[in-house]
């Protein structure tokens, strides 16, 4: 039996938001789960999926501005998906890599669990995509260091076995 890392937990970015977080991985690779809080008040939620060899194949990303899908095509030319927003739904294209991840502007627990290895489009809080190159960072959107397993390190970091 395969020892996968199943827990959940909670900490804070160096900006002082709440991060709760989930990680289920299994035989289809590594599944994130995740919130940004500021007090009561949520930030933003996501999604990312990681492939069975840690490679990105996944993000879903809720904020006030909308809803949005990102993955790459089975050829690794593409990533595509879309944006819902409160007056329709808008499909989005971007050039991709293969072994290319995300940055998601503002947002380094997400950036750091996408697995960023590669030049790939960033995503900022208000759903703007920008492709590879044109990476608009501001101090806070570095990546967080990672721990032995993966998991980001955070500030009073807590954590839990997530049962299945």
């Amino acid at each position: 039996m395969t020892d996968w890392l199943r827990r959940a937990g909670s900490g804070r970015l160096p900006d002082g938001a709440l991060v709760l977080w989930s990680v289920a991985e299994g035989a289809r690779g590594r599944r994130w789960r995740w919130t940004v809080s500021i007090g009561e008040a949520v930030r933003h939620a996501g999604l990312i999926e990681l492939d069975r060899e840690g490679r990105f194949a996944r993000l879903e990303l809720e904020t006030a501005a909308g809803m949005l899908t990102l993955h790459p095509d089975d050829d690794h030319a593409l990533a595509h998906g879309n944006i819902v927003r409160h007056d329709g739904v808008q499909p989005i294209s971007v050039a991709w890599s293969d072994g290319a991840s995300v940055v998601i502007e503002g947002d380094a627990f997400g950036t750091a669990v996408a697995g960023r290895r590669g030049r790939g489009p960033s995503v900022a809080l208000d759903l703007t995509v920008r492709p590879a190159g044109e990476e608009s960072l501001r101090v806070g959107d570095e990546s967080l260091p990672l721990d032995e397993r993966g998991v980001p390190r955070l500030v009073d970091a807590r954590e839990w076995p997530l049962e299945a």
